[in-house]
């Protein structure tokens, strides 16, 4: 552990040479079981997988650099999991032999079907984010949801009618960017 004022990096010795096939796999979970061991203590601002600095005085100058902001993202991120959910798009309603205008209108419903569910999802989430809905997905989107929270958030996941895949509860992988971090 690495510290000052109130925050703390968990570091690790690496060689850059490790960051390669098979070995990185190991690495990375390491890296994951590291962070779901100190989330299980507290909040946790996930640092993105192979972020380096070369000591612990360079560890120490970044969380100097990042302090404040870091401090009250830790704050706002306290007590809330990080819960994933895709919907697949449903392939019941047949496209050979419609037109274009009836192509278009089913398309506009099926995109219109996730952001309804995603509204629905967000008002029990602090924050939320939706990936880009590709051919497969008709949403893919991330929650930060309060712990407090999470039984009326898995409701209403109970009750979307299509295929869905849920994930979690995370630590806040998608919500811990720091904007003093950027390159």
């Amino acid at each position: 552990m690495v510290a000052h004022g109130t925050i703390a990096l968990v570091v690790a010795d690496v060689n850059p040479a490790d960051f390669t096939e098979p070995e990185m796999l190991t690495l990375v979970r390491r890296h994951h079981d590291v962070v779901l061991d100190a989330f299980r203590h507290g909040a946790v601002l996930p640092m993105r997988f192979a972020t380096m600095v070369t000591d612990d005085a360079a560890a120490r100058q970044l969380l100097r650099t990042c302090h404040e902001e870091a401090s009250a993202t830790l704050s706002a991120l306290a007590g809330h999991r990080e819960w994933g959910v895709r919907i697949r798009r449903s392939s019941t309603a047949p496209t050979k032999g419609i037109s274009g205008t009836d192509y278009l209108a089913l398309r506009r419903r099926q995109r219109g079907g996730g952001d309804q569910v995603h509204q629905r999802l967000a008002h029990h989430a602090s924050r939320s984010s939706v990936r880009q809905p590709g051919a497969e997905f008709g949403l893919d989107a991330v929650y930060l949801v309060p712990e407090s929270g999470e039984a009326g958030f898995l409701a209403e996941v109970d009750r979307i009618d299509e295929p869905v895949q849920t994930t979690g509860p995370w630590p806040p992988y998608s919500f811990s960017e720091l904007r003093t971090m950027a390159p």
